[in-house]
């Protein structure tokens, strides 16, 4: 049996690189690691830990968007430490005009949820005390509405 350590670093195809490289180290405030020009990639970290957790590659302009039942991927989700993050998260996005998809306290965590400049959905979240849903039988299936404004 194959056995991972952790998700090394995901792949989104985009439409636009320099449009994306930008979203991605102003908004989310990821460090660029390093470019690949001929492959029009670029690779991206979270405080730097590592080699890259996410790159990019642009796809060109005319790329179609997938439909939304499709096979794929849903999003990719940046844990923040606190609360308190989660919550400055969210009004700087509102402040850039970033329209929020939704919010929501799933019991195990609370989340917030956006797209990049080329839908990819994007969920910020930060983790709930263990004790505020370890009475619940199953902390992965809740879904009640989180007002962070």
């Amino acid at each position: 049996m194959i056995e991972p350590d952790r998700i090394g670093h995901v792949v989104l195809k985009v439409r636009d690189l320099a449009r994306s490289k930008k979203f991605y180290s102003e908004v989310l405030g990821l460090t660029v690691m390093g470019e690949v020009p001929e492959m029009r990639m670029v690779f991206f970290a979270s405080r730097a830990r590592d080699h890259h957790e996410l790159a990019i590659m642009e796809v060109g302009r005319g790329a179609e968007t997938p439909a939304p039942n499709s096979v794929g991927m849903l999003h990719v989700a940046f844990r923040l430490s606190s609360e308190q993050d989660l919550k400055t998260a969210y009004h700087e996005l509102k402040q850039r005009g970033i329209p929020i998809l939704g919010t929501v306290n799933h019991g195990i965590s609370k989340s917030i949820y956006f797209a990049d400049p080329d839908g990819n959905q994007i969920e910020l979240y930060c983790d709930n005390p263990k004790e505020t849903y370890a009475h619940m039988a199953n902390p992965y299936a809740g879904r009640t509405p989180l007002d962070l404004g």
